[in-house]
């Protein structure tokens, strides 16, 4: 009986200091080595910006996950691009921490190259000079500096708002006689350029005052025609009458004009827009024709009106 029980207690101290093998000692916190950081684009506010980490681990360690702090401001959703090191997994960014969730954890040995790149992100807006600090399982490192900074000039080209006109008569005189025929019909041509950079173009006006009228208000010529809606062919121009023809060179794209080219119209003291633009133009010219034609029955007497062109660019 005596040696029955001594071999179970023989035994018995067999089973306890194999328990005892099993206890292993929690493994302690060390600095990661070789802690990298770097973006591919470090301008403010930037987007698609692929942040890469790299590290070497410090201790044998399983890791489930990997976290990384970016600066304040930074945004979007991250995306795996490369992991060495580690298994797959999947990355999302929340506030100022990374976060690399590791698809499967398993055990890393220590010394072990860890890259992970991930893309996705909008840097943030403030300029400065930040690290990112990371924990993988309990080991913890800080990254070198990253300067995020304008590598770029803001230009501002102010051009100011611009239209040029000019018209190579300021007035001219008739001297009609309706004895020679040369003298009871005549023309005058006005020359105009307009020239400007107004986004949606030009509209040139033209009115007169009143018709060519002499020393009393009955003695007038009378309006070719009494605007410009409707026109006379030069063949039919009336004794007694005043009006003008318009004809255009070198108008620029989007430029129009609403009268017909050859046919009198009269002048109409409101106004009436005769050409128009919907674009800049480098130099538009326009050839206004005036005529008068008289007989014996268009009273001697000095006539006179004024003209007046109108150039509204619209900016």
């Amino acid at each position: 009986m005596a040696r029955s029980w001594k071999s179970r207690l023989a035994t018995l101290t067999v089973i306890a200091s194999a328990s005892a093998l099993v206890v292993a000692a929690p493994a302690m916190a060390a600095p990661l080595t070789t802690v990298g950081w770097s973006m591919s684009n470090p301008q403010p506010s930037i987007t698609a910006v692929r942040y890469t980490w790299s590290f070497t681990t410090a201790t044998t360690a399983t890791i489930g996950a990997v976290t990384f702090t970016v600066p304040a401001g930074t945004a979007g959703t991250p995306s795996v691009v490369d992991v060495y090191g580690l298994t797959g997994g999947s990355a999302a960014l929340s506030g100022t921490t990374v976060t690399y969730t590791v698809t499967t954890p398993t055990s890393i040995p220590s010394g072990t190259s860890v890259l992970i790149s991930l893309d996705g992100f909008t840097n943030t807006g403030t300029t400065g000079t930040y690290t990112s600090a990371i924990a993988a399982g309990s080991d913890t490192g800080t990254s070198n500096s990253v300067t995020i900074s304008n590598n770029s000039t803001a230009i501002n080209v102010v051009v100011a708002r611009s239209t040029a006109f000019t018209s190579d008569t300021t007035s001219f005189q008739m001297l009609m006689d309706p004895s020679v025929a040369a003298l009871a019909d005549q023309t005058r041509a006005v020359h105009l350029t307009v020239a400007t950079n107004a986004t949606n173009g030009y509209v040139l006006n033209v009115k007169t005052d009143q018709q060519p009228t002499g020393g009393a208000p009955a003695r007038h010529f009378s309006a070719i025609t009494a605007d410009k809606s409707s026109g006379v062919a030069s063949g039919s121009f009336t004794n007694g009458s005043f009006g003008y023809t318009l004809s255009t060179t070198g108008l620029g794209t989007g430029t129009s004009t609403p009268l017909t080219s050859g046919l009198y119209v009269g002048y109409v003291t409101g106004g009436e827009n005769v050409v128009s633009a919907s674009g800049p133009t480098n130099g538009d010219t326009m050839t206004i024709t005036n005529r008068a034609k008289i007989d014996y029955t268009q009273p001697a007497d000095n006539y006179s009106a004024k003209v007046t062109y109108t150039v509204v660019p619209s900016y």
